[in-house]
């Protein structure tokens, strides 16, 4: 049998090693008995995974003192409301870029919330460049951008100046360049996406 490859938006190829490793997982977790999905959350074994996947990601983001990684369920979508729902001040109001769909969802999930602004938007020109030569403005809560669009192929190549917190959607390109993580207040992404990590 031929083997079949993934070029598509969306999740990516993965090395045979790696469905080999986590098939055992499931099965057998480090010779514990227990696949790793039955362990308890609490268990040495489970905290151990946990915090190797912490330590991966922030010596690949070589992240700076003060700032936490958390896994947290429901995916980057998710994320839409958790970010207005935690960093929007009752009756304030948010920045956008809508550069793509789920910019576009962001935003419309935010203004649940309160107030939006849309700093630019692509979606005039099927959102097929990256948006320049906007201001953020200095009243909002915090400024949201998406750093990839796999759909139509855009990426941001350097974020903004900002004079609030920036919070970015980085779903389809996080690891896959290096970023200073010290210009962003909150990053956040899908795991299903283009990336993974060794367990």
């Amino acid at each position: 049998m031929s083997t079949i490859h993934n070029f598509g938006a969306g999740p990516g190829i993965l090395p045979k090693t790696v469905f080999e490793q986590a098939a055992q997982a499931v099965l057998n977790f480090n010779n514990s008995g227990l696949s790793l999905l039955e362990m308890s959350h609490r268990s040495k074994e489970f905290v151990a995974v946990v915090d190797n996947a912490v330590a991966l990601v922030k010596e690949l983001l070589n992240l700076p003192a003060g700032y936490s990684v958390l896994f947290l369920q429901g995916g980057a979508s998710t994320q839409f409301m958790q970010v207005p729902y935690n960093l929007m001040k009752q009756g304030g109001k948010a920045a956008y870029l809508k550069t793509g769909v789920w910019a576009a969802k962001a935003e419309k999930e935010a203004r649940l919330f309160g107030e939006t602004v849309i700093v630019a938007s692509s979606e005039a020109n099927n959102y097929t460049s990256i948006p320049k030569d906007y201001v953020i403005p200095a009243d909002v809560d915090y400024f949201h951008c998406t750093s990839n669009n796999t759909i139509y192929g855009t990426q941001m190549k350097a974020y903004p100046k900002s004079p609030v917190p920036v919070v970015c959607d980085m779903s389809s390109d996080i690891f896959s360049k290096p970023v200073d993580v010290s210009q962003f207040g909150l990053i956040y992404c899908g795991a299903q996406k283009i990336w993974a990590l060794p367990v």
